[in-house]
Order: structure tokens, then sequence, then C-alpha cells
């Protein structure tokens, strides 16, 4: 696989709420392969959220965590596709995915089981072959370390 799965985790406040950070540990073999030129951006607004943390309610969380694990499991396989980062802030998770092929990621997304009912995700995709979306978010996390 051209990515292993271990997560480097980053966290801290954005506006005054909480904010969670989770990307790829090796993302830049990935980009360095030249293969992953779209980036899509999926949005879940969560319905309840815990007030003092600002994010999702427990409940929630557990079908977001489901959620992300069928990403993985959907659109990672065939190496088409990699979920490279998780943002977490203010009642919404974003995944920054980069693929290859779109259809496939399609086909990805309607294959997650839908049996609680539908995710309630919004889908943008956009060519950035420079992963110009995913470093600006690793700059700023990079940057505050230093």
């Amino acid at each position: 696989m051209l990515v292993n799965n271990r997560w480097v985790r980053a966290g801290g406040s954005l506006k005054e709420k909480p904010i969670s950070i989770q990307f790829r540990e090796d993302w830049q073999l990935a980009k360095d392969s030249g293969l992953y030129g779209l980036c899509v951006q999926i949005a879940w607004n969560a319905e309840s959220r815990d007030e003092s943390s600002g994010f999702p309610a427990t409940e929630e969380q557990a079908r977001i965590v489901a959620f992300t694990e069928q990403l993985q499991a959907r659109l990672e396989p065939e190496e088409d596709s990699v979920v490279a980062m998780m943002i977490t802030h203010d009642g919404i998770n974003q995944w920054i995915i980069y693929t290859r092929d779109l259809e496939q990621l399609k086909k990805g997304l309607d294959a997650i089981p839908t049996d609680n009912g539908l995710y309630p995700i919004e889908v943008v995709a956009d060519e950035d072959p420079d992963w110009e979306t995913f470093i600006q978010v690793h700059g700023r996390i990079t940057s505050e370390e230093a």
C-alpha cells in the first residue's frame, strides 16, 4: 500500500473553539507519486454537538468514526484514493481525500452502507495536483509547532 495507516494528531483552538486535525504520517509519499491530482472534500455538519467542546455529541461521533472507517475501507484498497486528513471543528467534520479516479471514488462512496440512514454529508471536488489544500492546513500546523 502506498501509504500506511499511521496518523499524526494535532489539537488546538481556532476562533476560541477546539480543533482536532489528523493527517497521514507518510502523506508525502502519496503526493510525490503524482498519482492523486484531484482533491475531494467531504463535510459532515453535526446535528448534535457538545457545546462545551464544539465537537459532535457522543452518539453522532460514533457514526462519524464508523463513516471514517468505511471511507478508508471503500476508497483505499485499490489505491485509487487516499484519505489524507480529517478535521473536526465547531460541529463540522471534514475529510480531505486525494484521488486519481473520481468515478471510482463515487462508486466507493455509493457502496458505504446506509443501514442507519443517509449520511449528512456534502462533497466537493477540485483539481489539486500540488496538494495545495492539504499543504495549506498542514503548513499552519507545523508553523505553530515550531
